[in-house]
């Protein structure tokens, strides 16, 4: 399982992986990129610790979990906080209406129910753990007739 405490990668192997994408924005000195690690990996690491389809140590992490690290690790680089965004549900606009010039036009949004809801879905993150999560609850399950 993931630490929540210990990185199970380093700012060199987010560096090597960085270069090898070709990213601009992993910047800054060490301290700045192994905060933003441990913020990656803390948010990982409360999202699936309880998921995991096997066990490992944090410093025997599967590659596809390092690599999930280091994609989140870049996101909080770039925006520190943006992975669990801070949510009170009484302050979600259902409906605005807005007046541009001789127009009035009404919007909707979707009102949310939770801080999931508020979470960021991360396609790369969920390709590369796919094949390491238990099923999760609800999902469906093949059935041999005996």
């Amino acid at each position: 399982m993931l630490s929540f405490t210990e990185p199970a990668v380093t700012s060199g192997d987010a560096d090597a992986y960085a270069t090898a994408r070709g990213w601009t924005d992993w910047t800054g000195d060490e301290t700045v990129k192994a905060a933003a690690i441990m913020r990656g990996q803390t948010y990982l690491a409360g999202l699936y610790n309880d998921r995991w389809a096997t066990e490992w140590e944090n410093d025997q992490a599967p590659e596809p979990v390092k690599y999930a690290i280091i994609e989140t690790a870049r996101r909080e680089l770039v925006s520190p906080g943006s992975l669990s965004p801070d949510f009170v549900a009484s302050r979600v606009v259902s409906r605005e209406r807005k007046k541009v010039g001789p127009l009035e036009k009404e919007l909707e949004y979707a009102e949310a129910t939770g801080s999931s809801s508020v979470r960021p879905q991360i396609a790369i993150i969920e390709q590369l753990l796919a094949g390491l999560l238990r099923q999760a609850f609800g999902g469906s399950v093949a059935l041999t007739r005996v």
